[in-house]
């Protein structure tokens, strides 16, 4: 069948988990209301979530765990990485005065 709304015979057919039956108990009445309806979290989790706690204790134990360098490790390492830039910079700088160079000579000819 194309188009049009299905009917009823058709539904119950073609998805029997659609069926609806009658409750009658107030029990099985607060059952279904219970598993249709989302279990909402009470205020202590909800504050918890929005500040988002459980991130916090587990970035400090993390931070716990690290080792950390000394002093003088710390100093040496800055030293090379301020080091290893200025050597770039000055290797990019050359590069770039050579080619300046180079496309003055050709525009120049």
């Amino acid at each position: 069948m194309r188009g049009g709304p299905a009917g009823r015979a058709a539904t119950a057919e073609a998805d029997p988990s659609r069926v609806v039956t009658s409750v009658t108990s107030s029990r099985a009445i607060r059952q279904a209301q219970a598993a249709a309806a989302p279990s909402r979290p009470g205020k202590v989790s909800l504050i918890s979530e929005s500040l988002n706690v459980d991130f916090f204790r587990d970035a400090t134990s993390e931070l716990r765990k690290v080792t950390w360098p000394t002093r003088e490790q710390a100093t040496n390492l800055t030293a090379l990485v301020i080091g290893v830039s200025l050597a770039t910079g000055v290797l990019l700088g050359a590069f770039d005065y050579i080619f300046e160079k180079l496309f003055g000579l050709l525009l120049s000819s």
